[in-house]
């Protein structure tokens, strides 16, 4: 990440404009949201659904971005219009710890009752889905996953905090799983 990403990142989030980021993780996703939030290690993003809707967060590192640009994204008008007709404006969660991972994960459980977990640069096509059980002695994230029937699983899976690239919270499909499957089972 380049001193000129942090100064693209910091405009979007002074001009209230929504912004695109792209990472230099092969398979990646890239993002189109507001820039709600920046700290020492993340990027907090409102994003924006295909729908023209706010869908959600999504922290990102901000070691992995290779660009963010309002510029050249012909969708930045339309979705920010719209949104705007239909009164929805992005705005942070509460006290999201942006500096530090153990941090981020506390706030964002605190916040919200599931997280998706990505590891890209391990498995660009894969994340897991759950409640935040902490983080063991080895910086591993704890989470208990819930699968996409709604079903808790009975163990807990485990992954590296330094392996994660992307936490999503609040998103249409994650609340859905939520109302689905209800609380996790206490083990």
């Amino acid at each position: 990440m380049t001193k000129k990403i942090l100064k693209d990142l910091t405009r979007a989030r002074d001009s209230g404009k929504p912004v695109r980021v792209a990472r230099d993780i092969d398979g990646a996703d890239q993002l189109d949201g507001y820039v709600v939030g920046i700290g020492r290690k993340w990027v907090l993003l409102h994003t924006i659904s295909d729908e023209y809707r706010l869908d959600g967060y999504s922290a990102v590192r901000l070691r992995d971005i290779a660009h963010a640009t309002r510029s050249g994204w012909k969708g930045a008008l339309v979705a920010h219009r719209a949104l705007a007709l239909r009164g929805e404006r992005p705005r942070p969660p509460a006290g999201a710890d942006l500096d530090y991972t153990k941090g981020l994960i506390g706030t964002l459980t605190t916040a919200f009752p599931l997280m998706a977990v990505h590891v890209e640069r391990v498995d660009p096509h894969i994340c897991y889905i759950g409640r935040a059980r902490g983080i063991d002695r080895g910086k591993r994230l704890r989470l208990q996953e819930i699968g996409p029937a709604a079903d808790w699983a009975r163990t807990r899976s485990a992954a590296r905090t330094t392996d994660i690239t992307r936490f999503d919270v609040g998103g249409g499909y994650i609340d859905a799983l939520h109302a689905v499957g209800g609380r996790p089972p206490e083990r």
